[in-house]
């Protein structure tokens, strides 16, 4: 992250409060809001919406160390050290998230479309862990459909369709790895998760209602790039335990835009995901499941901008619309899809005065 970025968010901030930036560390919840400034007011040229979406992600799930801290990164040892663990042959697959033992004969009955749902409950309900995982998504705001909690399996099958449990059993087997205990960034595990599930059911419902691609491969876009982000994240601080060092914000922001979509990428090929998946995690990336992917990594950051009270849904949807691949229509489809139900912020559980949530 430049140096400038820095300065900007600090002038930003400086300007929504009124405080001079050496008082800036004295109200960190403003940090959020300054990195969201951006995205306020004049239009921005559209070759910048994904860019200042991702931004003000990032500054979410590094809430509250954002404000106050260097203008720039100087070189450390820190960054060489995450730098050589990241090139490592073998490190994406020491990493890798636990499979379950029933994965593939679940699977194949996902894939049967004459499953009954009583099938795939009894197959899911061997496995405790797949059993707890698939309630609690299926309760999560990217999957609820009702406002009672889904309380037995056979009853979250039914909800969430065929294609609902394959891309719960997918988000089941990244969801242990993007848990990051992390004391100096404590919402930053929550926000990737959030964001990697918004992002992948999002890039799916593009891939079917805009590109006529394949879904499956958009929705497992969605989710390694996420789980690309955790494991950044745990390599530095495991880095920094071990160097006794303590992890800067800047330095932070500066490799989870560097390595994310790499480590994505080995992810993938580690877990023979399709090729066009590989291809579509490249920087350049170009083609129907690149596009699925800009859009919807853009609209689940701008969703959780909202329900954490940090930006208007019209101005998100505004942004949205000047992105690439993007249809007004399917667009506004998604976005009721991502954010059209009644999903406490962290700004309404704290202090009752949440913003921009659809009711």
């Amino acid at each position: 992250m430049t140096a400038a970025w820095w300065r900007s968010v600090l002038r930003w901030l400086s300007q929504l409060t009124g405080q001079a930036p050496a008082r800036l560390a004295a109200a960190p919840r403003q940090a959020v809001a300054a990195a969201a400034a951006s995205l306020q007011g004049d239009a921005l040229p559209a070759a910048e919406v994904a860019a200042h979406l991702q931004r003000g992600l990032h500054a979410l799930a590094l809430y509250p160390r954002l404000a106050g801290e260097p203008t720039a990164v100087s070189a450390s040892g820190l960054a060489e050290a995450v730098d050589r663990a990241l090139q490592d042959r073998d490190w994406a697959t020491r990493q890798l998230p636990r499979r379950p033992q029933l994965l593939p004969q679940l699977i194949q009955t996902v894939n049967d479309d004459v499953a009954s749902a009583r099938v795939m409950a009894a197959i899911i309900g061997q496995d405790p862990v797949l059993t707890g995982n698939l309630l609690r998504i299926a309760n999560s705001p990217a999957y609820k459909v009702h406002e009672r909690p889904v309380e037995s399996l056979q009853r979250a099958v039914t909800l969430v369709g065929t294609e609902g449990v394959r891309q719960i059993i997918s988000a089941v087997l990244v969801q242990p790895v993007m848990q990051v205990q992390c004391e100096v960034f404590p919402q930053f595990s929550s926000i990737i998760w959030e964001h990697a599930l918004l992002a992948s059911r999002a890039a799916a419902d593009h891939a079917r209602t805009v590109t006529f691609g394949d879904a499956f491969a958009a929705q497992w876009l969605g989710l390694v790039q996420g789980l690309g982000a955790a494991l950044v994240m745990r390599q530095l601080l495991q880095e920094a335990q071990a160097r006794g060092e303590e992890v800067e914000p800047a330095l932070t922001l500066q490799l989870l835009q560097q390595w994310s979509l790499p480590l994505a990428q080995r992810v993938a090929a580690a877990w023979e995901l399709p090729e066009p998946v590989h291809q579509a995690l490249a920087p350049d990336a170009d083609g129907p499941l690149a596009d699925s992917l800009r859009l919807a990594s853009a609209a689940a950051a701008a969703s959780l901008l909202c329900r954490h009270g940090h930006a208007s849904q019209g101005r998100m949807l505004a942004l949205l619309e000047q992105l690439p691949a993007a249809p007004p229509h399917a667009l506004r489809w998604i976005w009721r899809r991502l954010h059209g139900r009644n999903v406490e912020t962290l700004d309404e559980s704290l202090h009752g005065d949440g913003e921009g949530l659809a009711r």
